[in-house]
């Protein structure tokens, strides 16, 4: 585990245009199994997590650092965060719930915000 690179972003996602990004990326043999972090997009910050099946396994690990994120955030300075999480994801609203987010009445309940209260 450990801080992104641009390389990293380019390896790992296929999104054209790529964003400001702080984020941590998980690895195992140089193989990227994951990446978590922040994304300015419009000048807003949006949590993201992307994992392979690989990833799935480390749980705990996946807790931690969304945990350590959201901190690095509060102690950056970001004030607000946006999420929206994957309907195919089972567990994704009660994760972001436990990360501090809440829905954001003003997006029709799509997007959860968090806040550095």
């Amino acid at each position: 585990v450990r801080a992104a690179t641009r390389d990293d972003l380019a390896r790992f996602s296929d999104m054209p245009n790529k964003p400001t990004i702080k984020a941590i990326v998980a690895e195992i043999d140089g193989e990227i199994i994951g990446m978590g972090g922040l994304a300015r997009v419009k000048g807003r910050w949006h949590a993201f997590c992307d994992l392979t099946p690989e990833a799935r396994k480390f749980k705990v690990t996946i807790a931690k650092i969304g945990k350590r994120i959201m901190e690095d955030a509060k102690a950056s300075g970001i004030r607000f965060v946006y999420a929206q999480p994957d309907l195919n994801e089972p567990n994704a609203t009660a994760w972001l719930t436990r990360l501090g987010f809440e829905p954001d009445a003003r997006s029709g309940g799509i997007l959860y915000r968090w806040s550095a209260k």
